[in-house]
């Protein structure tokens, strides 16, 4: 049985679906600010990230709370526009490494490469920037030593494994033990 035409068929099926759904070719009136769109109008909205579960559970379970944040942040920055604000403390909520990415944005604001280079670049200014290059080569090093830890210790189990599996294929057929069948 051949089975390529078939699977030719569907292919076509799914890129003339996938070609007519798009409305990346078509301008639209933007629903958000009732402009007509473009590609600097697309860009615009593409940094803005959408309000994850967590800004929404925040938001619905304590709205006080997530109104009186946004009304402070747009008080420390008065150039900040309510939307602004709102997706500022959304990307707070949402990203682990939310003050990381921002101190990693104010030192390339500063014109360094990164947030490393601007952190001995700014204690150098103050006179200690022997002090903190050394602490931050220590800090990467002991990373270093960590990630390459936790690799060898996941290749050592896969190795293992792979041994017993060499020696009897069908030690995990039947899935693992029971011990607490008695």
């Amino acid at each position: 049985m051949n089975f390529a035409p078939a699977m030719y068929c569907h292919l076509l099926v799914l890129f003339i679906t996938l070609v007519s759904s798009t409305d990346a070719f078509v301008n639209y009136q933007c629903k958000l600010c009732n402009v007509k769109s473009n590609k600097a109008h697309v860009r615009l909205h593409a940094k803005k990230p959408f309000a994850g579960p967590i800004a929404k559970a925040k938001r619905q379970m304590d709205p006080d709370d997530y109104e009186r944040v946004v009304k402070e942040k747009m008080k420390q920055n008065r150039k900040l526009s309510r939307d602004e604000a709102e997706t500022d403390y959304n990307d707070f909520l949402e990203n682990p490494y939310y003050a990381l990415d921002k101190q990693e944005e104010y030192y390339k604001k500063l014109g360094y490469k990164d947030m490393y280079e601007g952190m001995i670049g700014e204690a150098e200014k103050e006179g200690n920037g022997d002090e903190v290059r050394e602490r931050i080569e220590t800090f990467q090093r002991n990373n270093k030593i960590k990630a390459a830890s936790v690799l060898v210790v996941v290749a050592s189990v896969f190795l293992y494994l792979r041994g017993l599996y060499d020696v009897d294929p069908t030690f995990l057929k039947g899935g693992l033990p029971n011990f607490n069948a008695r």
